[in-house]
């Protein structure tokens, strides 16, 4: 089985370029990665596989075997209900209803869907996908906001699909389990120099983890490759010009100028000088070395070499940036099923950077806003930062409006952390920045505070791979405390050097740290 895409064109009418131009690719058996920055074009790429999007010219194949409707699209959302659902559910084939029971979907979900959490929704909704039995299944980011235990429910389900898998995924981890092969979109413009201003792509064996790893490598030696060739065609070049110098000198002291017209015997002996002598040795020493340099000049323009990013932010130190100490308490909320929330004395030393982990429900927010009112109580809350995991419109417009008040100074180092962090600083003019943007420009606004504490819950969620990883090595160098909620594992294990965790029996929960295990 293949899916095969040959020399793709593809525009939308609002752009004036391709983001697709002769574009080739293959996808086989088993699942697929697609990676790569917002608007690289991985959700356009999935759109136009299953039809939705229809290409300017080429071709998207996949054989007679294969017809539009044994290709299914699962999109982020999950507003609506599949509308197989019902047909599906009850099916009398075990091996559709398998699905479903893998996923823990009961009836009683199906008529409250509505009132249901996004990781419920996605379960149904993957559940449906799989039991349309399909040879492509599509899938766009369908982690984003799941708990580590939801996760693992759909990777385990998600493994016994034996056709072509294309899932779009920033999750490492979580593509690594399911993933023996990753498509790395990029724009070959800001990503090589010389390339074109469209989408190009590089295939890598293995999951995510492994093609970004290979990627940088191969970037790294795309940039030794072409700096060794430069130097060597600077070091020939300079050769050159000594050898240029060397031969005008050798002509000027075998000139004939200077020579009596009667002295026949010394214009003779010139003569035999030119022919013979260190003059035309050093022409040709000459002519060879103008040939190696264009051989050294072609070899280092065949190079695709990899411009390179910076990236990372420094918090602005601060002065009374000292240990936090959360004393223990037991924490009580809601009424008739209400849940309490243990929490032992915690003492966050300057620096260190804690992981909150635990499934949904166990009080990880709760416990957020503990620590922030304990700060506030003890005339601290000026050291602490806090970036929520979902941003409403109305906080949304302040950003902008703080963004907007900054001093021309200050505005340019947002906007350099902006860059740093993945982003175009072009982007800010768009009317609806994506929510991914604007998570990043909070974080750019917030690293320009003195700061004790910074609080992300969930900071990668709606961010592609690129900013993932500039994110994460920033926050494992920056010198103020962090406190980040994120399932991500790779990501926790790359910025946090402790752990809180969050469980949860019944109506009673607590908070775990490593630091007393």
């Amino acid at each position: 089985m293949l899916l095969q895409i040959e020399k793709l064109h593809f525009s939308y009418l609002s752009s004036t370029t391709n983001l697709f131009e002769d574009f080739s690719l293959q996808f086989y058996e088993g699942w697929t990665c697609l990676a790569g920055s917002n608007g690289c074009g991985k959700s356009t790429l999935l759109k136009l596989i299953a039809g939705l999007l229809s290409p300017d010219s080429g071709r998207i194949f996949t054989g007679p075997a294969i017809s539009n409707n044994d290709i299914v699209y699962c999109p982020q959302e999950t507003v609506q209900i599949p509308e197989n659902i019902y047909s599906v559910f009850w099916s009398d084939d075990n091996e559709i209803r398998r699905f479903f029971s893998m996923l823990h979907v009961s009836e009683e979900m199906l008529e409250r869907y509505d009132t249901l959490s996004g990781g419920e929704k996605k379960r149904i909704q993957i559940a449906s996908a799989l039991a349309e039995k399909p040879a492509i299944l599509l899938l766009d980011e369908p982690t984003n906001h799941l708990d580590g235990e939801t996760v693992e429910m759909i990777s385990q389900t998600l493994s016994l699909f034996t056709g072509i898998g294309i899932m779009v995924s920033h999750d490492r981890s979580f593509a690594d389990s399911l993933c023996t092969h990753t498509v790395y979109l990029f724009n070959e413009a800001r990503a090589v120099s010389g390339g074109r201003d469209c989408i190009a792509c590089q295939t890598y064996p293995g999951g995510l983890s492994k093609a970004l790893e290979l990627r940088q490598q191969n970037a790294d030696s795309s940039r030794t490759q072409w700096n060794k060739l430069e130097s060597k065609a600077s070091l020939e070049k300079e050769r050159s010009h000594k050898l240029a110098i060397e031969n005008e000198r050798a002509k000027s002291r075998l000139s004939k100028k200077k020579i009596d017209p009667a002295d026949h015997d010394a214009k003779r002996k010139r003569d035999v000088a030119r022919l013979g002598g260190k003059d035309r040795s050093t022409g040709d020493a000459k002519a060879h070395l103008e040939n190696q340099i264009k051989r050294t000049e072609d070899a280092r323009d065949s190079i695709k070499k990899s411009l390179k990013r910076k990236e990372g932010f420094s918090i602005e130190s601060s002065d009374y940036c000292k240990t936090i100490i959360i004393e223990e308490k037991d924490l009580t909320v809601g009424g008739d099923n209400s849940y309490t929330l243990h929490i032992p004395r915690l003492e966050i030393a300057p620096g260190e950077k804690l992981a909150l982990t635990g499934q949904n429900g166990t009080g990880k927010t709760l416990f957020i806003k503990h620590v922030i009112s304990e700060l506030e109580k003890s005339g601290r809350i000026k050291e602490v930062m806090y970036l929520p995991q979902e941003i409403s419109q109305e906080e949304a417009k302040q950003i902008f409006e703080d963004f907007n008040k900054l001093e021309d100074d200050e505005r340019g180092e947002v906007l350099s952390t902006l860059y740093r962090l993945g982003s175009e600083p072009e982007n800010l003019q768009k009317e609806n920045l994506s929510p991914g943007e604007l998570r990043k420009l909070m974080i750019s606004l917030a690293v320009q505070k003195p700061l004790s504490l910074l609080i992300l819950d969930e900071p990668t969620n709606h961010m592609d791979i690129t900013s993932v990883l500039a994110l994460e090595n920033a926050l494992a160098s920056i010198s103020c405390s962090l406190l980040i909620v994120s399932h991500d594992k790779v990501f926790l294990s790359k910025v946090s050097n402790r752990q809180l965790h969050a469980e949860r029996t019944g109506k009673e929960g607590r908070i775990l740290d490593s630091a007393r295990e």
